[in-house]
């Protein structure tokens, strides 16, 4: 086993180049380098001694600094469920005991919000990607948000609603020859699009309709899709 080190004299601290950082200067030898925000927490200054229980704390600090960092540039870019802050701290070699302290930490704050982080996810969806309730439901459950939260966060998707707006669209965008060809596109966008069977039919009739009427389309033997 390696041997404990032993304690030094700290004769300076500098900064780093890698921004807040500083280097421990160790009258032995050593360069230990840590955040600022860890040696400020601490009180470190040159002359102390650096005991093992003191760079213990150092390293126990530093982790805990690493990980409530990392936890807010990740919550810079979007919300987060709770499972995927978990995994990407872990990712990062933390210490299971300080990635639930981190997350008990946020959790605390309002940063971490199961709840709120499905109620997101689906609004961000209606608003750049729109699905079904079911897809919406397993995304949600795939990243771990419980089934209750995911039950609140979606019961008022109107799936019908959703639907003909996106059959509309794709209509619109689309170059429909032929009953068959609506079928294709439209049908199969919105079953990519996670919607039950019944929601799909009832989208098409109606909008199969509304072109026939406006006169895009000519009406086909095809047009019962009951």
């Amino acid at each position: 086993m390696d041997e404990p080190p032993q304690p030094g004299l700290i004769v300076e601290i500098r900064g780093a180049r890698q921004g807040r950082q500083r280097v421990l200067v160790i009258d032995d030898g050593r360069e230990l380098v840590f955040s600022a925000e860890t040696c400020d927490e601490l009180g470190v200054r040159s002359g102390d001694v650096l005991t093992g229980e003191l760079l213990k704390s150092l390293e126990l600090t530093e982790q805990r600094t690493q990980a409530h960092n990392a936890a807010l540039r990740l919550l810079a870019h979007r919300a987060r469920s709770e499972r995927e802050m978990r995994a990407r701290l872990s990712m990062r070699g933390i210490r299971a005991d300080i990635v639930d302290a981190e997350i008990e930490r946020l959790r605390r704050a309002g940063l971490l919000d199961d709840e709120q982080f499905a109620r997101a996810w689906v609004e961000d969806r209606k608003r750049l990607s729109p699905r079904g309730r079911r897809l919406l439901r397993y995304e949600l459950l795939g990243r771990g948000i419980d089934p209750e939260s995911v039950d609140l966060a979606t019961r008022d998707v109107d799936d019908l609603e959703t639907a003909l707006e996106l059959a509309r669209s794709r209509a619109r965008g689309s170059a429909i020859e032929s009953y068959e060809a609506f079928l294709q596109k439209v049908g199969g966008f919105l079953r990519r699009r996670g919607f039950d069977f019944d929601v799909i039919t009832q989208a098409l009739r109606t909008v199969w309709a509304e072109l026939v009427e406006r006169g895009e389309v000519k009406p086909a033997e095809e047009d019962a899709l009951a």
